[in-house]
């Protein structure tokens, strides 16, 4: 069976804290379902609304790909859990501006993609709208879901808006097959328009290296900081979230995989007993030249 080997990361604008990041991001390996949000900083608790259509996405199937209008109805649930999230903030703080904002009905904006894997059928779909893209790279070619030019960024993309009667913007529906071997990558906008720029150049190979030795949260921040210094092309100041997906084989490639663990432990326990029998002989070599030392001059001593 097809593996998935998935590694997710989110970071910050620079000179900012972690709680002032609006991007989300939720993987759910169970139901092979994995998704990201750009909450629009200047909109109205965006953080939240980010993080709900990432959750609802992963966590929940009240939806169908097959059903054009699926995603008003499916809205609906995440609007009212924002809105009732705000109310009762709104309560806590008792601040005019916030109560002003809300009465208002000053609306939550992000930007989102949702993507479904079905390792069975060797399919994928997804629901996307704005400018975090998504990106499939086979071995014959690489595609670019829904911006594929660095020109094609703007300040005011389409976007899911937590109030139904202004949300005005449709979101678009993708679907494709993919093989062994396959990467899938999924990026808010800033780094969304760094690897489209690298790809332009002709250095796509150099961001998938880069992208394929982050292991760790650490690695992804000194990366990103790495990035945003880089004379070259440089890495726009914003909220970055990055889910990179690798298609691994079926269970024999696992199994093999497996194996080698097995190999390697096994010739660790070897070596663990070798390093252990060879203490055990060190002491007793020891505690027999103490021995003899001792039967010495114990001899010694009676014949003088």
């Amino acid at each position: 069976m097809t593996t998935l080997i998935v590694h997710s990361f989110i970071t910050h604008k620079k000179a900012e804290s972690p709680d002032d990041c609006q991007d989300a991001f939720k993987v759910n390996e169970d139901k092979c379902r994995y998704a990201i949000a750009d909450g629009a900083t200047r909109s109205f608790f965006p953080k939240w609304w980010a993080e709900l259509l990432v959750n609802h996405f992963c966590e929940t199937s009240d939806f169908s790909f097959e059903d054009g209008n699926w995603w008003k109805q499916w809205l609906v649930s995440i609007q009212q859990e924002w809105y009732e999230l705000v109310e009762e903030k709104i309560k806590t703080q008792n601040k005019f501006y916030l109560t002003n904002s809300f009465n208002a009905k000053d609306p939550a904006v992000s930007t989102f993609i949702g993507l479904e894997v079905d390792k069975t059928k060797g399919k994928w779909q997804a629901v996307i709208i704005g400018d975090s893209c998504l990106f499939h790279k086979s071995n014959t070619q690489f595609k670019s879901y829904l911006i594929d030019k660095s020109e094609d960024f703007t300040n005011c993309p389409d976007a899911f808006v937590s109030f139904a009667e202004k949300n005005h913007y449709d979101p678009k529906f993708i679907s494709d097959g993919f093989q062994t071997g396959d990467i899938f990558i999924l990026a808010t906008d800033a780094l969304a328009k760094w690897i489209i720029e690298h790809e332009e150049t002709g250095n796509l190979d150099v961001v998938l290296d880069r992208f394929r030795q982050l292991g760790s949260q650490d690695q992804f921040n000194e990366f990103v900081d790495q990035a945003r210094s880089d004379e070259h092309i440089r890495l726009v100041n914003d909220d970055v979230t990055l889910i990179l997906i690798s298609v691994g084989g079926n269970d024999q490639q696992g199994s093999s995989e497996t194996q080698t663990l097995k190999d390697e432990k096994k010739q660790e326990n070897s070596l663990d007993f070798l390093v252990w029998w060879a203490f055990i002989g060190f002491l007793g070599f020891w505690a027999c030249r103490g021995i003899y030392r001792f039967i010495r001059d114990f001899i010694l001593t009676l014949t003088k």
